[in-house]
């Protein structure tokens, strides 16, 4: 059904969804903390998913391999995709966090081309970079009035970010031996919530027995958004190359601004900053996917 559509349109749809997700997110943060939050978000999606994958249709055969594979990825997901990205979201901040993200590009890149093959001519390297470096942007805010964080926290996101850039590439080897992105998924976030589900008891954190009624919804909406922001990525994968779906999927940072004026109403401040951010953004978008 989604094979249909080219990957790098996927891409974008993606990076829409996960800004919806993110911003429904970040409100419910604080009051419910990092590990409650993802391990939720996480459960929920997991049945929207399992639920696709058996409406779709089943795969007949499972390698070995192809299931080892996709585990590796949904550990990896539940501890750098999730826990580290929302526990360095709230001790980093948004925009800290957000702006080392960015390096996962990096990361992606570079295992593509060393281990895939994948190409990088000119076009494909200028828009990834505009993209990076315009995400960066739009989401730093300087360092007056920020509080003073240790040096070893920023250490977190920097992880968090490389474990991202090296799943995009297992899910490649992944496909190579069962090719379905419905089934790999499912079988990568339920190892992704089981990881989440060991390891939360050695955290500081203890799941909140009052949730309330705007945050359970948040996580609610947020977890559908992030299931078709999966499963939209997870299929741009599966068909495009790295060097140019996850680029275009980053455009989320630009997309975040928007979606964080539409659900609350609050539009940041529009300084030169933020017109370079977001004209170097949709530039770089328009570069990676000319760029082949």
């Amino acid at each position: 059904m989604l094979d249909s559509i080219h990957p790098n349109l996927l891409a974008l749809i993606s990076a829409l969804s996960i800004s919806i997700a993110r911003t429904l997110y970040r409100s419910v943060l604080v009051n419910l903390g990092a590990g409650t939050t993802a391990l939720a978000s996480g459960a929920i999606s997991l049945m929207l998913i399992w639920g696709y994958y058996f409406y779709t249709g089943r795969v007949e055969h499972w390698p070995l391999q192809g299931i080892a594979w996709f585990m590796l990825i949904g550990v990896l997901g539940g501890v750098g995709g999730r826990y580290l990205h929302f526990f360095s979201m709230k001790e980093l901040g948004l925009a800290r966090t957000a702006i080392i993200l960015q390096t996962s590009i990096i990361w992606s890149t570079g295992l593509a081309i060393t281990l895939l093959g994948e190409r990088l001519n000119l076009a494909i390297g200028a828009g990834t970079a505009a993209i990076m470096i315009g995400s960066i942007l739009l989401v730093h805010k300087g360092e007056s009035g920020l509080k003073k964080i240790p040096f070893a926290y920023y250490l977190i996101p920097v992880l968090a970010a490389f474990l991202q850039g090296l799943s995009h590439l297992l899910r490649k080897y992944g496909y190579a031996w069962i090719d379905s992105a419905p089934l790999g998924m499912s079988i990568s976030n339920t190892l992704s919530v089981m990881t989440m589900i060991v390891i939360m008891p050695f955290t500081n954190e203890r799941i909140p027995k009052s949730w309330g009624r705007r945050p359970l919804l948040f996580i609610v909406v947020g977890a559908v958004f992030n299931a078709l922001a999966a499963l939209f990525f997870w299929t741009a994968i599966q068909h495009g190359e790295l060097v140019q779906v996850v680029p275009i999927s980053r455009i989320s940072v630009l997309l975040m601004i928007f979606t964080s004026w539409l659900f609350y109403r609050k539009l940041e401040r529009i300084t030169s900053r933020v017109v370079y951010g977001g004209l170097l953004s949709v530039a770089g978008v328009f570069l990676v996917v000319w760029g082949k």
